[in-house]
């Protein structure tokens, strides 16, 4: 009998659910949407043992008032963070509100393509 293996998963955006969590944060607002801070905590989810991790993307930017405005697209980050991690499952949010299928598919199919296997959606 076999022992079914945990899995667990964790979402990379921002600092924290509350919408202020990124006043509190160590490092400086700018650096929170650097591809390099994305790929840093990347590493540090697969090396806790997080089986995926997932970005969230919008068709909007975020609210308005004091929060941090503009980021990368969800496919285009899964894409970096591919590249500097070696075996925990990449799973960009990806609506298809505003992009057609086909498009969504074939980005979705290069980052299955340059991750090696483990892109997700």
């Amino acid at each position: 009998m076999s022992v079914p293996a945990l899995h667990l998963a964790v979402e990379l955006d921002g600092d924290g659910a509350h919408p202020a969590a990124w006043r509190r944060a160590h490092h400086s607002p700018g650096h929170l949407l650097t591809p390099r801070r994305v790929a840093d905590v990347a590493a540090v989810a697969e090396n806790a043992g997080f089986t995926l991790i997932t970005l969230d993307d919008g068709a909007l930017p975020p609210g308005s008032a004091p929060d941090p405005v503009g980021r990368i697209g969800a496919v285009e980050r899964a894409a970096f963070v591919a590249a500097s991690t070696s075996s925990i499952g990449i799973a960009p949010v990806v609506p298809v509100t505003y992009a057609e299928p086909f498009h969504v598919s074939s980005q979705l199919a290069s980052l299955d393509h340059v991750s090696g296997g483990p892109g997700g959606w």
